[in-house]
């Protein structure tokens, strides 16, 4: 049963980011951004005081100097305008240009419309579990990358006590 869970998991987490990947590289071109900056763009209109290249990368999970280089390209196309803590600081407030709000506007009424057809045929409150569960599983998984991230004895401790139950398990079911 859990090897068809890793298999179901596993799969289902691959489609689901290969088709959030898709929807973004067919839709952000028709606002003149590219699918890395969509995010970013969304998040700024949420934000409408700002945010630092560190802020929208821990949101957005992306590395800070990649956001970093991205802003200038959107800085640079009129898309957000970026204030104090140097010109490449990663602490410079970033804030949406009146050309960025109207692509950003767009960005979140495409992102509701394609939500509410991924929503279909889900119950709200089914919905409401999947999203806990689904926060759940992130801090459950970040925390294990954490755990294992640099360290050779904690990772041989992992795999070895992992090997040892799945045997014991073997042993008992033989």
């Amino acid at each position: 049963m859990k090897a068809e869970r890793f298999e179901q998991f596993t799969l289902g987490i691959d489609l689901l980011q290969k088709s959030v990947k898709q929807l973004k590289s067919y839709y952000a071109p028709h606002f003149g951004v590219k699918g890395v900056h969509t995010f970013w763009v969304y998040l700024l209109l949420s934000n409408p005081e700002g945010m630092t290249a560190a802020e929208l990368a821990a949101r957005s999970m992306i590395d800070r100097s990649l956001v970093s280089r991205e802003i200038e390209e959107l800085e640079k196309n009129g898309f957000v305008s970026a204030e104090g803590g140097g010109r490449r600081g990663y602490n410079r407030r970033i804030t949406l240009t009146e050309k960025g709000r109207d692509a950003a506007q767009k960005i979140a009424a495409v992102a509701n419309r394609v939500q509410e057809n991924a929503d279909r045929g889900i119950a709200p409150d089914e919905l409401e579990i999947f999203y806990r569960t689904m926060e759940k599983l992130c801090e459950n998984f970040t925390a294990i990358s954490a755990m294992l991230a640099g360290n050779e004895e904690t990772q041989r401790a992992f795999y070895a006590d992992t090997t040892i139950k799945e045997t014991k398990n073997e042993q008992q079911k033989a």
